[in-house]
């Protein structure tokens, strides 16, 4: 009888430290997630959404940022 408490014990300690490292990479994540979301919605001064430069004074960066 020890032998089959000592297997059950076992099995739920292997079942229950998976659940732990499912539940941190979960959080883990969200985490990383929600810093991407983050990151792509901070807007970059002088450049517009395609990625292309933007000539200095066309688009009132400078007026945002204070003058220089």
């Amino acid at each position: 009888m020890r032998y089959v408490d000592a297997g059950y014990i076992i099995a739920l300690s292997v079942l229950f430290v998976y659940a732990l490292s499912l539940i941190v990479r979960r959080r883990r994540g969200e985490r990383a997630l929600l810093v991407a979301e983050r990151d792509l919605e901070a807007p970059v001064p002088g450049v517009t959404v395609s990625g292309v430069p933007v000539p200095e004074g066309a688009s009132g960066a400078d007026e945002q940022l204070g003058s220089r």
